[in-house]
């Protein structure tokens, strides 16, 4: 009986870990978002659409889709805020919103049709801009980059920024007809943050700039310091928690650093036995064969650089 009792209180225990969520959430299932902007029948002149909805009780994010004349959906996008833009070619679209939680979501609302026009007036108009992409960290200068056409643009002006230790101009040119340019890799020399910058001109009017920053990080992460288990570390067949250290980044550029963890029972690590990437500084693993092991570390940053191997240390399973 009292075994029983057991089995039943654990039960419960675990359906109640894995439902708390639902429980803390609201049940928004029966609710719907109400939209503001673009309302039926919209046209919009330009190329930036802003959709804008109320808040819904209840709700941590808004999914927003919008799907042009030939049914095919343009936009699927998970957002938190109550206000959403989106650059949208000339032509007829339908866009809905629904509210989500972690556990529950609202209907969608009815499909709402607008259109897009285009507009001479490029005043309220964006540049999107398309490689690289926002916060992109690189080992090598960028040398080619690219941005939608607007179609009422005659021209575009293009600017890179090197932010360190203030802002200094790098590089610009004016009057591009094409949506991309390609620069001299060595105007890139430095490891630091770059900003660049488009703007589209017509006889008219022009647009504000469009900017996105990308980094230059050239400078490997440390070699890894292993901390645990001591070398030769003798154990049962058991869990076993591998911790090291990283060490200070002194580069301009500090890129987030992913650890390879590897187990061999070569000490050359001729045959990797386990490999494991983390962003933290410890992995645990459960040894059940009787043998030698070996264990190493190296880091990688977003920029693509690698650091050298740690030394290797051994544990011995008996």
């Amino acid at each position: 009986m009292k075994k029983l009792n057991k089995i039943i209180i654990l039960s419960i225990g675990i359906m109640f870990f894995f439902s708390c969520d639902d429980i803390l959430e609201e049940d928004i299932s029966n609710d719907s978002v109400l939209v503001s902007l673009p309302l039926s029948g919209a046209i919009i002149e330009g190329n930036n659409v802003q959709f804008v909805w109320e808040s819904l009780e209840g709700a941590d994010n808004y999914r927003v889709q919008v799907i042009n004349s030939n049914q095919i959906r343009t936009v699927d996008s998970l957002v938190s805020a109550t206000v959403f833009s989106y650059n949208l070619d000339s032509g007829n679209y339908q866009w809905r919103v629904r509210g989500e939680n972690f556990a529950y979501s609202t209907a969608y609302n009815f499909p709402i049709d607008f259109t897009v026009k285009e507009s001479n007036d490029l005043g309220g108009q964006v540049v999107n801009l398309q490689t690289p992409s926002e916060n992109f960290y690189t080992n090598a200068p960028i040398t080619i980059f690219n941005w939608e056409k607007i179609g009422a643009a005659d021209t575009y002006d293009f600017q890179i920024i090197k932010k360190l230790n203030g802002e200094q101009g790098v590089f610009q040119d004016t009057g591009i007809s094409e949506n991309s340019i390609s620069i001299d890799g060595t105007l890139l020399d430095e490891d630091a943050e770059y900003i660049w910058k488009v703007k589209a001109i017509n006889s008219l009017t022009e647009t504000e700039f469009s900017q996105r920053s990308f980094f230059i990080d050239t400078q490997a992460p440390n070699q890894p310091s292993l901390s645990t288990p001591n070398d030769e570390h003798t154990i049962g067949a058991s869990t076993v928690t591998f911790n090291w250290t990283n060490g200070a980044d002194t580069g301009e550029i500090k890129s987030n650093i992913t650890n390879t963890l590897e187990i061999s029972t070569d000490s050359n690590f001729g045959t990797i036995f386990h490999s494991v990437e983390t962003e933290n500084n410890s992995v645990q693993y459960e040894f059940t064969n009787l043998n030698t092991y070996y264990w190493r570390v190296k880091a990688i940053d977003v920029a693509g650089n690698e650091s050298d191997y740690s030394i290797v240390r051994s544990i011995i399973v008996e």
